[in-house]
């Protein structure tokens, strides 16, 4: 072979080595390989990370979700075992982007729903196990047609760590030891799998890829799209309870008509008194007394104003909240009826006396008298009451969405958590009515004389839907006992007086 073939033969083999190198290389310089477990790695990552402000608890996952799709996209015909990676990644996005539009709504909230979402969640977990078994064996797969030594241990301990975070999610651990450990044992397991990423593509293993950029951002832009237009449809049809609405019985106070009368001549509101049920005003047969507190509150920020006092001498400003504007009117009534002891039927009503603005969820929660005040007073009975309002001229009358007792755990005013058990009243109220007004009822027998009654009631409205994820009034009232939490309001209203042989004394 002269000179010139020799120069021409290498030449060939130069060409085919650069032909081969870059094959392997991605548009920015990585190999196609790099690329892959890097987006790979660093959704795993992103996934995992839980942080409680500004949702990056949501947006984290969300864009971590994104790069493992993308990534085990691209591995996806190297072997069967990324294949089944890539599917179950799908189902998985799948699964996190409608849960993501889901939280723009209350269904999580609503009746037998929860238990659904507990089974999704559990099936979910599965699926992240299986992700792993198979990309233990995508790796060992690779190895072998690199001509590497098939290990990775690294994936087998992130099983191992994701099985162990299951558990500790189980028994609701809250442990601090613990969890630095686990956060410890991932940084290890993320690095263990870094380099054994850097070992297949030091040992010149190939991806047969074709660059799609255009293609992954056109997958980036859909994601982002169904999302924006599943969270506007969620805010718009998704934030309220299923109400059961219907016209009321004509005839309905007929056979109660002589109590009703009689009622009204103790001083019973009229007009609170047509909204009871006919078993309610039927409970009050034999009245004795009627008690009526009425309080106008507002559910609004007010105004503020400002007034200066002094001379040049001595200056002082004062700053108040007014408010021109006092929306819901809440009635307070105490019924006497006869017994061994006193007995009463305590009636917490209330009435939006101007349209409520935002139509979301709403909440009652009731400290009955005998929450606090156990020694003086005990529970007669069940809780009662329903919801009411007009439109169209007519009115419509509905059940409580949910209406009992309810054990939750909240955050104390002076810190650390507390358990409590309350009465609570959840409820949506019709969009495009008026009036909208309810009650809850409950009787009280007397242990022992001497003690006040008192009985509380909190209105939580929602005034906004501008919350993510959304939860219900009910919810929030539950984890949170300030009057005013984010998008919603809270109002307070108490009936309390002393009652005693000479008469009422109310107490303001």
């Amino acid at each position: 072979m002269d000179s010139r073939e020799r120069e021409l033969a290498g030449g060939k083999i130069f060409e085919t080595a650069a032909e081969e190198n870059l094959s392997r290389m991605t548009p920015d310089g990585d190999t196609a390989w790099k690329k892959s477990m890097n987006r790979i790695l660093a959704g795993m990552v992103l996934t995992s990370i839980t942080l409680d402000f500004w949702c990056l608890g949501y947006i984290l996952p969300a864009v971590g979700t994104v790069l493992k799709l993308l990534g085990f996209r691209a591995l996806r015909d190297e072997n069967r075992w990324f294949r089944n990676c890539f599917y179950v990644s799908c189902i998985r996005a799948v699964y996190f982007f409608l849960s993501l539009i889901f939280n723009t709504t209350i269904i999580s909230y609503l009746a037998n729903v929860s238990q659904l979402m507990s089974v999704l969640m559990a099936v979910n977990a599965i699926f992240l196990l299986a992700e792993s078994v198979f990309l233990r064996r995508g790796f060992i797969s690779v190895q072998q047609n690199a001509g590497l030594s098939p290990h990775a241990g690294g994936v087998m301990a992130l099983l191992l760590w994701q099985v162990s975070g299951y558990l500790l999610a189980v028994i609701r651990y809250s442990g601090f030891f613990i969890a630095a450990a686990m956060v410890i044992g991932y940084i290890f397991i993320i690095r263990n799998l870094c380099k054994l990423s850097q070992e297949i593509d030091a040992a010149g293993y190939s991806v047969c890829a074709v660059p799609v950029k255009a293609r992954e951002r056109c997958i980036a832009f859909s994601l982002g799209a169904v999302l924006l237009a599943g969270f506007v449809c969620g805010y718009t049809f998704g934030g309220s309870y299923p109400m059961k609405w219907a016209a009321p019985d004509a005839d309905e106070h007929a056979d109660v008509s002589q109590i009703k009368s009689h009622l009204i001549s103790l001083g019973f509101p009229e007009d609170v008194l047509n909204d009871l049920s006919a078993r309610d005003i039927a409970a009050c047969d034999g009245a004795l007394e009627v008690v009526v507190d009425v309080t106008d509150e507002p559910v609004n920020k007010g105004r503020t104003v400002t007034t200066e006092y002094g001379n040049s001498d001595y200056h002082h400003t004062v700053q108040k909240t007014v408010y021109d504007v006092r929306e819901l009117r809440v009635t307070g009534v105490g019924v006497r009826i006869p017994g061994k002891r006193e007995r009463w039927i305590i009636f917490h009503h209330f009435l939006w006396t101007v349209a409520p603005g935002f139509y979301g969820t709403e909440c009652i929660q009731l400290w009955p008298v005998y929450r606090d005040i156990s020694e003086g007073w005990q529970c007669a009975g069940d809780v009662t009451g329903r919801i009411l309002a007009d439109r169209d001229g007519k009115t419509l009358v509905s059940d409580y969405y949910f209406l009992g007792t309810e054990t939750f755990t909240s955050g104390s005013f002076l810190g650390g958590n507390q358990k409590n058990t309350d009465v609570f009243a959840a409820f949506s109220m019709p969009r495009g009515s008026e009036r909208q007004r309810g009650y809850i009822a409950y009787p009280v027998d007397e242990v022992q004389d001497g003690y006040i009654i008192s009985s509380w009631f909190n209105y939580t409205h929602q005034n906004s839907w501008l919350q993510y994820p959304a939860i219900t009034a009910m919810e929030k009232r539950m984890e949170n006992g300030w009057h005013d939490a984010g998008a919603f309001t809270t109002i307070q209203d108490a009936l309390q007086f002393y009652p005693t042989d000479e008469g009422i004394e109310m107490i303001n």
